[in-house]
């Protein structure tokens, strides 16, 4: 993306990067973890529906040992790192599982053919990784110095954290970070955040802040690829 940086990331997802048309199963091929992805959380819902942060019934309970839950960073730190690959594989709502269905469609897929699957799944599963560790000590922090203040225990203790929306917002900011005016990208995201948590209510504040730190992060991550790849050019062309 470094030698014609579009003026905005989007692909339909039968063209090419250069906007052609391309047979289904070419289009199909190059976003093969796209594909993959929906089609995981797909057939994850029918077989056990929403996840929850209560785990009242048998297959919520199955979805709570998956999900993330902060607290396990220190009392048990093997299933916080299991739980950073397995918990974006489950959605809690409906709306939860559109959006993240929306942003595959409209920005993952365009991810893979932007920047290239392995990139896209670098920028997904680190991000969400980072956020998730970013986050939970935050959180802890927060009670720390703030032990009053039932906000920061309840985000501990008391709710679970699932779906791929955080690494999914990260390879937003990955290619919003390499457009012409990236400027534009992270004010459109802005944008869409604040619509999100104050008119239209759908996600909670600590969902948004960790959509805000891995979109952050994805936009650092692409401008050291987009800057790596100058100089790689860069080099070729001197030599």
């Amino acid at each position: 993306m470094s030698i014609n940086r579009p003026i905005w990331p989007m692909i339909w997802p039968w063209n090419d990067g250069l906007g052609a048309r391309m047979h289904w199963r070419d289009a199909l091929n190059l976003r093969r973890f796209s594909v993959c992805y929906l089609l995981v959380i797909a057939l994850l819902y029918t077989l056990l529906g929403f996840g929850s942060h209560g785990c009242s019934t048998s297959s919520e309970m199955i979805i709570c040992d998956f999900a993330l839950w902060p607290y396990n960073l220190f009392e048990a730190p093997h299933l916080f790192v299991v739980s950073l690959f397995t918990s974006i594989w489950f959605h809690n709502s409906t709306d939860h599982i559109l959006l993240v269905v929306v942003v595959v469609v409209l920005f993952l897929q365009s991810a893979e053919v932007r920047i290239g699957t392995k990139k896209a799944m670098i920028a997904m599963f680190t991000v969400q990784a980072l956020v998730a560790l970013i986050m939970t000590l935050y959180l802890y922090m927060g009670d720390y110095l703030n032990p009053t203040d039932d906000w920061y225990a309840h985000g501990i203790h008391n709710r679970n954290y699932m779906g791929g929306s955080v690494g999914l917002f990260g390879v937003v900011g990955v290619l919003f970070s390499q457009i012409k005016r990236p400027i534009v990208g992270a004010l459109f995201y802005s944008g869409f955040e604040f619509w999100n948590a104050h008119i239209y209510h759908g996600a909670s504040m600590y969902v948004v802040l960790g959509h805000a730190t891995a979109f952050t992060l994805g936009f650092i991550l692409g401008q050291y690829w987009l800057r790596q790849e100058i100089k790689q050019i860069e080099t070729d062309e001197l030599n």
